[in-house]
């Protein structure tokens, strides 16, 4: 087969190089470092049966260029794209049509009367071309390479994770994911917020997104109880006046798995009875030296019970797969009475892919949470029905080409708690992405 070009909202497709249209010269073009689009010349020749059906067809191919102009200018309608089929493809690769004009020459008009007119169509697109939607099998200890939905608990959880294969993501470029999360759980959830993130550079297979407060935590940094609602069945008590500091092992293989990326450093507290303020370090194994200091953070007394502490390098000092073990050393502040800490575990979400999404409504059961980073849309569909009741905060989500990676869960109710044992069912899809060939 012959290359293929055309141009489509989804609805209507007007080809570039069959009917009506010849397509006599086009050149891919590739971005340059840093760009985001595009410039191309499409040397066409448009034809029928008669000057008034080529009219019609030049007509149809202006309304949808038309279209592509309406939507860069106002965010609304279909988006238009420009489809290209290299011979021997089975895939027409989308881009993104941004901006477009006509060029005409002295030659143009001579063939009129025959219904013939060629003509130069230029082109602006986005750089990237995306192949067709693909659904990415999922794998934990629920499921193995799953696409029916993959069970995933929350932070604190054994299986808060659905893993990607190496050979699950295709293309020679990062993707927007989209996510469906479906509320499994067997009744009506108000959820406050959703956290995900996305681990592909940290030795997803090894590295250890959960660390128990109890079982990390240093001599002097509590007092550890048993709670059966607590992750692992138990959480480090700490109680102090105006000011303190805890300290938790970081340990080498930690570290060395985290490769010196930066991470959200997550918290679920069992309790808390004042507002308090805290600023994360990252000390020596000994607890002697100040590696790196972070900014201070409030975490006022009605607020999620998973909480975001801000972001952590895991180490400090970049990229190596030898370092020692540290400690993190959380330096916390009250306003002179009396606070009460009860800290369940800490979480390390990479920073690289998070997500943040909001949810005001109540998630009924079977309900779904979409983050479609591919269409650029957040919402919730519950009886087929799709509601705007998600707002995103945060790039959207990537999977990498070639890569083994994990997703990770973690979510907070509208009542500012965070069962560990609600769960949801996982799906995600990707459309692979490349330059030109």
């Amino acid at each position: 087969m012959a290359h293929a070009l055309s141009i489509t909202d989804g609805t209507t497709t007007f080809s570039l190089s069959t009917t009506n249209c010849v397509l006599v010269q086009y050149t891919p073009a590739e971005p340059q470092k840093g760009e985001n689009t595009v410039i191309e010349t499409i040397e066409v020749m448009f034809y029928a049966a008669s000057v008034a059906a080529m009219r019609t067809a030049i007509d149809t191919l202006q309304k949808l260029l038309d279209a592509a102009s309406r939507r860069q200018e106002r965010g609304k309608g279909p988006v238009v794209y420009l489809l290209y089929q290299p011979d021997g493809d089975a895939t027409a690769w989308r881009s993104r049509l941004i901006d477009w004009r006509f060029e005409y020459n002295e030659n143009t008009l001579r063939a009129w009367g025959q219904a013939k007119l060629p003509a130069s169509l230029i082109i602006e697109r986005d750089a990237v071309r995306e192949g067709d939607l693909t659904q990415i099998p999922l794998t934990n200890g629920n499921g193995t390479n799953t696409t029916t939905g993959l069970t995933v608990n929350p932070v604190g959880g054994a299986q808060i994770y659905a893993q990607i294969a190496a050979n699950a993501v295709t293309g020679s470029l990062p993707a927007p994911l989209q996510l469906e999360l479906t509320n499994n759980t067997g009744g009506s959830i108000t959820y406050y917020e959703v956290l995900v993130a996305n681990n592909a550079f940290s030795t997803p297979s090894s590295f250890t997104a959960i660390m128990q407060a109890e079982t990390t935590r240093v001599a002097g940094s509590g007092t550890i109880a048993s709670d059966a609602t607590c992750s692992g069945g138990q959480y480090v008590g700490f109680s102090f006046t105006n000011s303190s500091a805890q300290q938790y092992t970081l340990s080498q293989t930690l570290l060395q798995a985290a490769l010196g990326y930066d991470f959200h450093l997550l918290a679920r507290f069992r309790a808390q009875t004042l507002r308090v303020f805290v600023r994360p370090h990252i000390y020596d194994a000994t607890g002697t030296f100040v590696l790196w200091s972070g900014d201070e953070k409030e975490l006022p007394l009605i607020g999620p019970a998973l909480a975001d502490l801000g972001v952590i390098p895991l180490p400090p000092g970049g990229y190596s797969s030898a370092w020692g073990a540290m400690r993190l050393y959380l330096a916390w502040r009250a306003e002179g009475a009396v606070a009460a800490l009860d800290t369940d575990f800490l979480a390390f979400f990479p920073a690289s892919t998070f997500r943040r999404l909001n949810t005001p409504i109540t998630v009924s059961s079977g309900a779904t949470i979409v983050d479609d980073g591919i269409e650029g849309r957040a919402y919730l569909r519950t009886s087929g029905v799709e509601l705007p009741a998600v707002h995103p905060d945060g790039m959207p989500l990537l999977v990498w080409p070639g890569m083994l990676q994990r997703l990770y869960f973690g979510w907070s109710l509208a009542d500012w708690t965070a069962p560990i044992t609600q769960t949801f069912s996982v799906k995600a899809w990707y459309r692979p992405r490349r330059y030109t060939f």
